[in-house]
Parts: structure tokens; sequence; C-alpha cells
């Protein structure tokens, strides 16, 4: 079976909304400067809400541009365990270069390593080269550009040719959001690239727009992407955000029939989840006005 992946969601993705999403793989936290919790920034600290959720990976989701830091980020991490062994289920970091904010674009941070496929690199090779990274995994996730433009250049091919040497277990598929920067959430993806991504030999996650297994079926057909191989040996996952916000219980469609999870309704268990761990401050602002049950 695919990974099945809750995306990282801004002021959304706190322990409570992952926990509720019985049938995803992975998730991940809320977005985090990591020049923030290295310096340990209460408010850096408290997006690691990473208590156990059964059956599901937990990714903390990190922002950086600086190999220093990523390269001190295992051995913090080693210091975060023995200080909150509560929260002591990070299976790895994933390192946003897809970021669209134009204030972190601004600090050539997010979006704007796209074109730097190297730098990125080095930041991952960092990171599994510390001594203490050895029980984390680490993931990229990225778009396609910086804008429309870039886009044309295909700088992820060159990334995904990088990866291609990368002989280490520890780096999980690449995660790709088939769109660039510049593009509002309501705007197609551009899947038209996806066929000369499957011709590496890389695997990834896919990302936009994808919230049924229809939308699935519809990028096979309207792209004709006729190599089942391929798509089996390369398509490790898909990735899940806007349709998950509006019902948690759509991993369970990719699930087969005979597999399906018996459970209450989500918007139950997700109050009751909102009650065991309530989120930072930041948060209840959103859920105010998306989720007025919780309250």
């Amino acid at each position: 079976m695919k990974q099945l992946h809750l995306a990282p969601l801004k002021n959304i993705s706190c322990w409570a909304f992952r926990a509720t999403a019985i049938g995803a793989t992975d998730s991940y936290t809320h977005m985090i400067n990591l020049r923030n919790l290295l310096s340990n920034k209460p408010n850096a600290l408290k997006i690691i809400d990473t208590y156990p959720i059964p059956s599901q990976n937990q990714w903390i989701q990190i922002l950086t541009k600086k190999i220093r830091d990523i390269a001190e980020l295992p051995s913090y991490l080693k210091y975060f365990y023995s200080k909150y062994p509560e929260r002591a289920n990070i299976y790895g970091v994933n390192l946003n270069f897809g970021c669209p904010d134009p204030n972190v674009i601004g600090t050539g941070e997010g979006a704007a390593l796209i074109k730097r496929t190297k730098h990125c690199m080095e930041l991952i090779q960092a990171f599994l080269n510390s001594s203490d990274s050895q029980m984390f995994h680490i993931s990229a996730k990225f778009r396609l550009g910086l804008n429309e433009q870039e886009m044309k250049y295909n700088k992820i091919i060159d990334f995904l040719e990088l990866v291609e040497d990368l002989d280490d277990p520890r780096f999980a598929p690449t995660i790709i959001h088939f769109k660039h920067a510049k593009q509002s959430s309501v705007e197609p993806p551009h899947w038209e690239f996806l066929k000369d991504i499957l011709n590496l030999n890389a695997p990834i996650i896919i990302n936009g727009h994808i919230n049924t297994p229809d939308d699935v079926k519809k990028i096979k057909e309207n792209f004709l992407l006729k190599d089942k191989k391929k798509w089996k040996n390369l398509v490790a996952g898909y990735m899940i955000g806007r349709g998950a916000m509006k019902n948690l219980d759509c991993f369970q469609n990719f699930i087969h029939s005979h597999s399906k999870i018996e459970n209450e309704n989500w918007k139950i268990r997700f109050q009751k989840n909102f009650k065991t761990q309530i989120p930072p401050k930041r948060f209840l602002s959103n859920f105010y006005e998306i989720y007025p049950f919780l309250f």
C-alpha cells in the first residue's frame, strides 16, 4: 500500500489534528524556524508536540538554509528527548524547501532554495553526517519552482539526480507539491512534469489537490502515465492537505475496503484529542473559525 501523508498546515497541524487522522502513515508539525529552536525559544519548542500517535510516523518540519544549524539539530534532538521523554516520538526531520510565504522567500529560505539544489543536498548531508542522527530519518519538500518561469527550468530534476547518488536508507522519498510558489490554493497542479520526474530513479511523494483515490486515477489517465512499474516503484505515496482539513477520515478511502478501520466520526475523535492536548494559542484562533464544534 502507498504511504499516506497528512500535509503540514499552517497553524493547524497540532497533535490533536494529526492524531485524529486515522489511516495516515505520516504527519508533520507546523513549520519550525531552526534558529529559534536551537535557541530554545518557547514558541518553537511548543510546536514539537510529538506525543504518541499509534501507527503514524511523526516528522518535525524545519525551515533553514544554514548548514551549521542543521548539523547541530541531531544533537539538539537528543537533548530534547532527554528533557521531554513524553514527546520522544520524532520519526524524522522534513526540510521545507517549498514554503511560498514572501517573508520566508525574502530571507533566502523556503521556495527560494529550489534553484540551489546542491545547497539543499549539502544541508541533508550535514544532518546525516552528524553522529547523533542515526535514529532519525530526513526528507525534503519542494515545489516545482519559485514562479512560472523558474518552474520551466525543471530544477527539481537537478535535485532528484543528486538523490539518485545518495545511498542512505535514512533519506526518505522527496515530497513534491506540483505547483510553483506563486500559485494560489485553488489553481490546478502541474502534473505534466510528472512523466519526466518518473524517468529518474528517485522515489517521491506527490502532493497537489489529491483528496480521493479518484483524484489519483485522473492523474494517471490525464497524463498518460501508462508505466505501472514506474508508478509502483517510484510514487511512494500521496500527501493530502486541504481535503483532510474538511474530513480527517479521508485517508481511509485509500485503504482497501476489507481493511478499513471502524471508528467513530472524526469530529468526535478530534474533540477528544483536542481536550487531551490543547494546542498552543497560535492554533486556537484558526480552530475557532474552522472547527467551532471543538469549543
